[in-house]
């Protein structure tokens, strides 16, 4: 009936990708990160790190689903929303969906809010899965 039903905070996520990136390659952690979301990492990279981190994901996920359909009177589930910084990961949600068997959305919080001119838009579209916090926070002041 259009309600939210079971909301779960996974603390699997970007950090775990960007000590695998620092761990392979010899980086600090800034560099890490940032290497992480702006390239710069060997060719090797989307084997050797990133598609063994998207496939943890997917597997994270789908655990999560079985404690919800055992702990739980459903069966089954509308739709899977994506946020947080990992959601960005081009191709994560499609995975997901092929994996799971499920619709699966990138959470985006500014999707209905109009922006300055002086703000890069493409940039906060990428963003915008990991400011749901912030943003949800921020709309508290608005009530």
């Amino acid at each position: 009936n259009q309600r939210t039903i079971y909301s779960r905070e996974q603390v699997f996520g970007g950090k775990q990708l960007t000590d695998e990136i620092m761990r392979r390659y010899g980086l600090s952690y800034e560099e890490a990160g940032r290497a992480k979301r702006k390239g710069g990492l060997p060719e090797s990279y989307e084997t050797e790190a990133l598609q063994p981190f998207k496939e943890s994901l997917v597997q994270q996920i789908s655990r999560l689903l079985q404690f919800f359909y055992a702990g739980s009177e459903f069966s089954k589930v509308d739709q899977v929303v994506l946020a947080g910084g990992c959601a960005s990961i081009e191709g994560i949600s499609a995975m997901l969906e092929e994996q799971l068997g499920l619709p699966c959305v990138v959470a985006n919080p500014l999707a209905r809010m109009s922006l300055s001119n002086r703000v890069q838009a493409q940039s906060l579209t990428q963003d915008a899965p990991a400011l749901m916090i912030a943003v949800g926070l921020a709309m508290r002041s608005f009530d």
